[in-house]
């Protein structure tokens, strides 16, 4: 049986790393936040476990007051983030070669959006947010302050011990 799923996908990845670098207001972004962040546009159910912290309340009502539905749940979440990582990768490269991101920073594990501007439809697509992306966007905000080692231990989703602190 072929199942498809946008988190399988390239060019649906690309589409999402450049409508969160769009969205974000940082200029340069680790790659494993912008990774974290890219699982959580992707499957927004799953932001319900993420810790928040005290000053994050409000933004927690909004995920853990959302009704569950048991279609959207995913059994190991860290597993199909590490099955997304060649994809998002790759989205990245692609991303890369046509200028859209700096190069030389992305092989620094840095993520920076140049200045190249984008088809109008494209970025007219890029700006069509639904109520769960953009509760997505506005978690990004509110967890900008983090460190990414930070970031990692309150999601669970990428591994933490070894990054210093």
């Amino acid at each position: 049986m072929l199942v498809y799923h946008p988190a399988f996908d390239i060019y649906n990845c690309a589409f999402r790393m450049l409508q969160l670098l769009s969205l974000m207001e940082e200029s340069e972004i680790e790659l494993d936040k912008l990774r974290i962040w890219d699982f959580y546009l992707t499957f927004p159910n799953e932001a319900r476990q993420i810790t928040f912290p005290r000053d994050l309340f409000e933004l927690k009502k909004i995920f853990k007051n959302k009704p569950d539905n048991p279609y959207e749940d995913l059994i190991d979440p860290k597993r199909i983030a590490e099955r997304m990582n060649p994809y998002q990768l790759s989205a990245l490269r692609y991303l890369a070669s046509y200028g859209l991101i700096d190069n030389n920073l992305f092989q620094k594990n840095i993520v920076k959006r140049t200045d190249k501007a984008l088809p109008s439809e494209l970025q007219q697509k890029l700006d069509e947010i639904n109520t769960e992306k953009e509760n997505i966007i506005k978690l990004v905000k509110g967890f900008n302050f983090l460190a990414l080692r930070g970031l990692k231990e309150r999601t669970g989703l990428l591994e933490f011990r070894y990054d210093r602190k």
